[in-house]
């Protein structure tokens, strides 16, 4: 049976990852390879297995584009990867493209894994153990604002003017801007790539339902490696049939009967994929309108207000089992809500309602 490059990759990076040494022959035999990154995705309250296994499938999905990817589980709610890029030699167009990865990744675990998290990136390293043993981690945006290839002050100004054509909905024009941009470029590809990003940020700033999947159903990036302004035209072409069928505004009241119904009662599966269905909206819209009213995502709500009532039924006297609160908090699983408590508070429920018990002697 042949192993394909790919795969051979992927268990060289996996050994890498688990700190073998691996001679220098395997190296050469397996490139050429553009560069080496470490990423760790940290969710903000542990995963489940289950969702451990889905975020190790969504990572490796996500990065494809890329090259290919080895996974570790760090912890509860951490997950290491070692991508291997293998698709695009220039820097400039691997930093565009890792951009996209990341955030098909992020969008991912919050819609599908209703989890929210941090991403952290590494410097990107011709060895892969170099890569693998990166302690110094940049937070996603932070990472962008330093490798982003416009400068900051024409990043902006560009943001500004996309923005105005997107609030009066003149979606067609959005081609003719950046033509008249790209016109007399030097670095033709290096703008083009750098466009990318810049256009979905604009067009989340007013359409943040769209998700990103739709907003890239017509970007070929090994295209515009290649003719990098006519592809970046083309995907122009075809975002304006996307956005017009996009809502002007949002209806608040639903939201709000949404909120009430968590505060009055945490105990039930809330999710904000049901939820959105009830409501009629899509999951990526239910989570713009819920952050407009709320300023925080569901997840982060819903954990917030299941664990105030998770101390207040810890408070000495106790009101019922172990069991019979985390129930009440809606965790059915009396394991993992004490994992989502110790991380919400920094102890567990045991260690919490003694402390309390002593306060009030």
């Amino acid at each position: 049976m042949t192993i394909s490059r790919d795969t051979a990759l992927e268990a060289w990076a996996r050994r890498i990852l688990a700190g073998e040494t691996m001679p220098e022959e395997e190296a050469e035999d397996l490139s050429p390879v553009y560069g080496w990154r470490l990423i760790r995705w940290g969710a903000d309250i542990p995963l489940t297995e289950e969702q451990r296994t889905q975020l190790r499938a969504y990572a490796h999905s996500s990065m494809s584009m890329l090259g290919v990817c080895a996974c570790r589980d760090e912890d509860e709610d951490a997950l290491s990867l070692l991508l291997c890029c293998t698709r695009y030699p220039a820097k400039a167009h691997r930093d565009v493209a890792l951009w996209l990865c990341m955030h098909d990744l992020t969008e991912k675990c919050y819609l599908m894994l209703e989890q929210e998290g941090t991403m952290m990136v590494g410097r990107e390293e011709e060895d892969p153990r170099a890569a693998a043993d990166c302690r110094e981690l940049l937070e996603s945006a932070e990472w962008w604002t330093e490798v982003n290839p416009l400068p900051h002050a024409q990043a902006r100004q560009h943001r500004i003017r996309l923005q105005t054509i997107l609030k009066r909905r003149q979606y067609a024009a959005l081609a003719g801007y950046v033509s008249r941009v790209l016109r007399g470029e030097q670095e033709l590809s290096r703008v083009c790539f750098a466009f990318v990003p810049l256009l979905i940020e604009a067009i989340w700033s007013q359409h943040a339902e769209v998700s990103l999947e739709k907003l890239t159903e017509g970007l070929r990036l090994q295209e515009m490696a290649r003719k990098p302004r006519e592809a970046l035209l083309d995907w122009l072409g075809h975002l304006p049939e996307i956005l017009r069928t996009c809502p002007t505004t949002g209806n608040q009241a639903p939201m709000e009967r949404v909120i009430a119904g968590i505060q009055a009662d945490c105990s039930l599966p809330y999710s904000q994929g049901n939820l959105s269905r009830s409501l009629g909206l899509t999951p990526a819209y239910f989570c713009r309108l819920f952050h407009e009213k709320t300023g925080q995502h569901f997840s982060t709500f819903l954990t917030r207000t299941r664990m105030e009532k998770a101390q207040e039924l810890l408070t000495p006297p106790v009101q019922g089992t172990l069991q019979e609160i985390s129930q009440a908090c809606g965790y059915p699983n009396k394991s993992y809500f004490c994992q989502v408590f110790k991380k919400y508070t920094g102890m567990t429920p045991g260690e919490f309602e003694q402390q309390k018990r002593e306060n009030q002697t």
